[in-house]
């Protein structure tokens, strides 16, 4: 005869006991919604109460470590990063970025990676090194020149410092009275991330919301400069709008970064404005040039991609890099970025440039003809060494110390191991350094 099994109405035990049995207490039925409306699903969460001191009101709480403690650190006694400091005396010395400068650089749209570093504690600083002073040097000898024959390209090891080299040579661009446009990250023209249409009288594909922006943030940083600029003659834009003789070249700028349907037209009338112009000289730095080498991530209709010197931000950067056209006075400047695994070097600008690389450039390697012809156009390379000197890995770990990144006792063998693991190279200093005082302070 087969037993009974019934089936309690109670939950079942999540354990199992050797006590005598007991009867287990029914839980408290939940009181159901009162409403028709309540609304139910998987997105609503029970509200926490935090444990103790905060009255029942539901907020949680933040858990401080000792590392965490303490005031933050004072910079304001190193000195600024001014031209007036642009000196091989100070090569090695800790700089602050002067608060007005460094906004205007904010605007720009840094990279997340140099954000966060010239937004840690103290505020933004950095280190003057030799390559610093060298290209204010260059800027100097430049500011009269035109940029046909003063193009520059950043190149060396991945961590070597190009990125923050061209921020501080932008910052002395601002301080001494020069027009700036810069562009830290060259990838969003390229990484199909805003809208773009064909132009059949450009033959491009148009894209209006990246000439908005470099419209809007040449203004922002230049607008007195551009007050000073007159037009020299009537400038025909789309939708039959016309920008008049004598009129301030800022007005063309503002008006093309509010109106998407005349940015692109704009960009390019503003450029043309500034090749001829000889009131001020004109700095254009480009961070991560080499998405403008290889092709772009932008697709047809028929989905066939799109090489970047078909589209209109990259190809007027192209103009300007190459050479094919010029300011008057001014000089480009841009930098190759090792950062980001998915925007290498392509083949092309590899042989173009004749860098050092361990891909084999064979006769069988598929070059583009266009990026090549770019890259061989008579770029200057500025090569940035992997590793920094003594005195400027001395001034960098000093900064280091003085932003709390370690103890504010300084140690000699910390400092002799970092410098020996790291090969001076300036990233892996830092890498290095935050490693320790995470193994440290965890």
């Amino acid at each position: 005869m087969r037993p009974i099994i019934r089936f309690s109405s109670t939950p079942l035990s999540r354990g199992i006991s050797t006590s005598a049995p007991v009867s287990a207490v029914a839980k408290p039925k939940k009181a159901g919604a009162t409403s028709k409306n309540a609304k139910q699903g998987f997105n609503q969460k029970k509200k926490e109460v935090s444990p103790g001191g905060s009255g029942g009101s539901g907020q949680s709480t933040v858990a401080l470590k000792f590392s965490m403690a303490g005031q933050p650190p004072d910079l304001s006694d190193l000195p600024r990063l001014q031209p007036g400091n642009f000196k091989s005396d100070n090569v090695g010395k800790p700089t602050t970025f002067p608060k007005a400068t460094f906004d205007k650089l904010r605007a720009f749209s840094l990279s997340k990676k140099v954000e966060q570093e010239l937004s840690s504690n103290g505020g933004p600083a950095s280190v003057i090194r030799q390559s610093t002073i060298d290209l204010a040097r260059q800027l100097d000898a430049n500011k009269g020149k035109s940029s046909k024959d003063s193009r520059y390209v950043l190149t060396g090891e991945r961590g070597s410092g190009k990125s923050m080299l061209l921020l501080q040579t932008v910052a002395y661009a601002m301080e001494s009275g020069w027009i700036v446009l810069f562009n830290p990250k060259a990838t969003e023209w390229t990484n199909s991330s805003s809208h773009f249409i064909y132009d059949p009288l450009t033959q491009l594909f148009s894209q209006w919301q990246s000439a908005q922006k470099i419209l809007s943030t040449l203004l922002a940083v230049n607008k007195d400069n551009l007050d000073a600029i007159k037009l020299t003659s009537d400038i025909e834009l789309a939708q039959g709008k016309t920008a008049t003789k004598g009129s301030k070249l800022s007005e063309l700028v503002a008006n093309g970064s509010k109106d998407d349907r005349i940015a692109v037209k704009a960009l390019d009338s503003v450029m043309a404005v500034l090749e001829k112009q000889t009131q001020f000289p004109v700095l254009w730095a480009i961070d991560e040039t080499q998405t403008l080498f290889t092709t772009s991530q932008y697709r047809t209709p028929e989905y066939q991609p799109i090489e970047p010197y078909h589209l209109s931000t990259p190809r007027l950067a192209l103009d300007f890099i190459s050479g094919r056209r010029s300011f008057a006075k001014g000089t480009v400047l841009s930098a190759l970025s090792l950062s980001d695994p998915k925007n290498p070097l392509s083949p092309s600008l590899i042989s173009g440039l004749k860098l050092a690389t361990s891909q084999p450039i064979t006769p069988y390697t598929q070059l583009d003809p266009y990026h090549s012809l770019h890259a061989s156009s008579g770029l200057k390379k500025r090569e940035i060494p992997f590793n920094m000197s003594d005195k400027e890995v001395s001034g960098l770990y000093e900064l280091l110390v003085r932003k709390g990144k370690t103890s504010a006792n300084r140690s000699d063998n910390l400092y002799m191991e970092l410098k020996s693991l790291s090969g001076g190279n300036p990233n892996e200093i830092k890498r290095g350094l935050s490693r320790l005082t995470a193994a440290i302070t965890v």
